[in-house]
């Protein structure tokens, strides 16, 4: 049995941890479209913006009047008033018209937070995926997918609160001129074998849970969304479960954009 937990732990982490999750990290945009959300266009006053958010908050099963409603515009006139937001989101090309591009911003932002901060997000939506979506991940295999399906109405206060406050310091980070600290090649190594080994305890070192593991991150995308939605729930405990500095270095290299510069 420890041979076989051996070969199989081998190919554990790579695929999964740098694919699904950092989809799950980097695509949600709350549900709300941060194209909107940023846009700062002078032909789009503050007047015009407001039925524009009260239709995407009825969309989302929200009354903009409940206190649900007026938490979550009030954050969003907090970012649009926000000038060095404002000021990211310019400096991003086609951040209105390209969903990549507002996800580069995000992630930028995100790895360039403290790991309080990062801790939290990637726990919200950790939360989110546990509480809030079904066994099969409502039919869908890619996770950018499965997180835009849940409704703000689902979500409580207190965690709508907290995502916008990471959200507000994320793009205030993004576009910083700070370069975020890089760790090293052995501190990589030494969190890849403590993701390994909180795999496995996820995993309840269970043979057939680890072949089921591994079968799937060999090719997530043809995964059925049950086998997905199980794998990744999996992973971000095990992420979660971590001890730092090994968790946040682990964090960092999901939310890792291309664009931040090292």
């Amino acid at each position: 049995m420890i041979a076989l937990f051996g070969s199989l732990t081998a190919c554990l982490v790579v695929a999964m941890y740098a694919s699904q999750v950092h989809a799950a990290f980097r695509y949600d945009e709350l549900w709300l479209g941060t194209s909107t959300v940023l846009d700062h266009s002078p032909a789009l006053s503050a007047a015009n913006r407001r039925p524009v958010y009260d239709e995407m908050l009825v969309a989302n099963g929200v009354d903009p009047a409940s206190d649900k409603g007026k938490l979550i515009l009030a954050w969003v006139s907090r970012i649009n008033a926000d000038s060095m937001v404002a000021g990211n989101a310019r400096r991003s090309s086609k951040i209105y018209l390209n969903p990549r591009a507002r996800a580069e911003l995000m992630s930028d932002g995100l790895e360039r937070l403290s790991p309080a901060l990062r801790l939290q997000y990637v726990s919200l939506i950790s939360k989110f995926l546990d509480t809030l979506v079904p066994s099969d991940c409502f039919g869908l295999n890619e996770m950018s997918e499965v997180v835009d399906r849940i409704s703000l109405s689902a979500i409580s206060e207190a965690d709508i609160d907290a995502y916008f406050h990471v959200l507000s310091a994320a793009l205030r980070a993004a576009g910083s001129e700070t370069r975020p600290d890089v760790p090293t090649a052995q501190q990589y190594a030494h969190a890849d074998e403590s993701l390994k080994r909180s795999l496995l305890n996820e995993l309840g070192y269970i043979p057939a849970n680890i072949a089921r593991y591994l079968a799937y991150s060999q090719d997530p995308r043809a995964a059925a969304p049950v086998e997905a939605c199980w794998a990744m729930r999996v992973t971000m405990h095990a992420i979660l479960a971590l001890p730092d500095p090994e968790r946040d270095i682990v964090l960092r290299r999901t939310v890792r954009s291309e664009g931040v510069s090292h």
